[in-house]
């Protein structure tokens, strides 16, 4: 009996242990860890109902997302032409005159106006060509750099994350400088 307690003991602690962690992983099986630790908790969390998802983890992280901007110039004097500037907003930390603590406002500027395309037209455009008064037209284009799933970036660990990512396009306008914006249409 003296050799009995000690076991139960051990056994008894395995089993807390085993029950701590299908507690833990289980109600967020949808997260990468989840998935690969469930064939070890998912038939005991089954039988006994801890198999129910909460979510309480953070969700996967959005995707990077910016406005690509192509400045065009006129013909100069000459008849030659200047290359268009080519840069994106959120400007680059090196390019933009506003302190780093506006950061998030231009983000949140940069989401809004592509939620209509009217408004890079109308509102946006418009503040670019005072940005860069020697342009003749401003092409914005709202481009979304694609992550892989985790899944998919683990499988794949030899290849680079930013060659597994695509590029997705989709709002685009286009604003001629030299002709007067109309906020009101909006």
């Amino acid at each position: 009996m003296a050799k009995v307690k000690p076991l139960l003991k051990i056994l008894a602690s395995i089993w807390i242990v085993y029950n701590i962690c299908a507690i833990m992983v289980m109600p967020n099986v949808s997260s990468y860890f989840g998935r690969v630790a469930s064939k070890f908790f998912g038939p005991y969390a089954n039988q006994v109902g801890l198999n129910a998802g909460w979510n309480f983890f953070s969700p996967d992280p959005a995707h990077p997302m910016y406005l690509k901007v192509v400045v065009n110039y006129p013909m100069a004097q000459d008849g030659a032409y200047r290359e268009p500037l080519i840069t994106a907003f959120p400007f680059a930390e090196s390019e933009k005159t506003m302190p780093s603590l506006t950061r998030k406002r231009e983000w949140a500027v940069m989401r809004y106006m592509v939620m209509d395309p009217r408004r890079l037209r109308q509102v946006f455009g418009p503040w670019l060509c005072k940005q860069f008064p020697e342009a003749e037209s401003i092409d914005m284009e709202h481009v979304i750099d694609t992550l892989p799933l985790l899944d998919e970036a683990v499988s794949k660990s030899e290849v680079n994350l930013l060659d597994m990512s695509q590029e997705r396009r989709a709002a685009k306008a286009s604003v001629r400088c030299n002709s007067p914006g109309d906020e009101e249409l909006l």
